[in-house]
């Protein structure tokens, strides 16, 4: 580990047997930050895969939370018969920061990245290990699926969300099971990866400091150094998220915010005739019009039952692309 990260640990905690046991095939790895309630049923989830136990080893890195994150963990690690180890942060710092400290700590041969929110299924850290087992080479990486739980009982945006609003989502719909997907679908949620390319491509760009395209980032830099993304539905897990219009407004108006570092560091560029209309677009919407009917559509009461479509697309759109205006004159983040 970076010497200087040594600061920035207030705590290490290690299952029983950690030391001892000889290094798995995967590391499974996830970031959180107050999240407690879904991080406990996350990890209750990974406790519970088909997988030999033997096999993978889970690394948990709590961004700065001030719930109650770090007791589940202490609890955790008391109880659980995986190899397991988890870190405290003093601060909270993004989770480029977060997953690259736990990166520093993985020992398998590949790395799957999961989030605190995301339950697995039963099988699928077993399908990602078999896919790494079967698929030797180091570019071979697997990309899985996750979706809403039936449990969950999603809301009318959330089922909007997942279907006409994916382009503002995980836009699964457009991939091909078995099939490569681009980098631009190196989605963190479920994702995983050899770790020697890892090594050899270099982690996360903690100049990224929201959890926006620092994971599409680093999509684009691995698969310079040969990385053919496979996407695979049966590695399902369930986005345990009830999502609202407020918060995906924010998430939203944050990838257009982080979209203009993230242009300005990607070998591959748009058009000409791309980049002119995305500049087009940014003056129409952050005018004063633009700006106003944003606030207005921020401010409606919609119900939760109801669907209201045009309403909702126009919204993320406008965020987006006002995001990524204030992006561009480095403003302050106005949500």
């Amino acid at each position: 580990m970076n010497p200087n990260r040594n600061q920035e640990i207030k705590l290490i905690g290690l299952s029983d047997g950690f030391h001892t046991a000889e290094a798995p095939q995967l590391s499974v790895l996830l970031p959180t930050y107050n999240r407690a309630e879904a991080l406990h049923r996350t990890l209750q989830g990974l406790e519970q895969q088909s997988a030999d136990k033997a096999t993978y080893e889970v690394i948990v890195v709590d961004d700065g939370s001030d719930d109650r994150t770090p007791e589940v963990l202490e609890q955790f690690t008391a109880q659980t018969g995986l190899l397991f180890r988890y870190v405290l942060l003093k601060e909270n710092g993004g989770p480029a920061r977060a997953r690259n400290i736990g990166l520093s700590m993985i020992r398998g041969k590949a790395v799957f990245i999961t989030g605190d929110d995301i339950e697995p299924s039963e099988t699928l850290v077993e399908r990602h290990l078999q896919f790494h087992q079967q698929h030797s080479e180091k570019g071979a990486a697997l990309l899985g699926y996750v979706s809403f739980p039936e449990a969950l009982d999603a809301n009318p945006f959330m089922r909007w969300l997942a279907t006409q609003g994916r382009a503002y989502f995980f836009n699964y719909a457009d991939l091909t099971p078995g099939k490569e997907a681009g980098p631009l679908f190196f989605y963190t949620c479920n994702v995983s990866v050899k770790t020697s390319l890892l090594e050899q491509t270099g982690w996360f760009d903690e100049s990224f400091p929201y959890a926006s395209h620092e994971d599409l980032e680093l999509g684009c830099r691995l698969a310079e150094q040969g990385m053919r993304l496979i996407y695979e539905p049966a590695a399902e897990g369930f986005h345990w998220h009830l999502l609202t219009v407020q918060g995906i407004t924010r998430r939203v108006y944050l990838m257009g915010y982080s979209a203009r570092l993230f242009w300005a560091k990607v070998k591959q560029q748009d058009g000409i005739l791309k980049r002119s209309l995305r500049r087009i677009l940014v003056l129409c919407c952050s005018a004063p019009w633009g700006i106003w009917a944003w606030n207005w559509l921020r401010k409606q009461e919609y119900s939760g039952q109801q669907a209201y479509p045009v309403q909702w697309r126009l919204l993320l759109f406008l965020s987006f692309f006002i995001g990524l205006a204030d992006g561009y004159k480095n403003r302050e983040i106005r949500v």
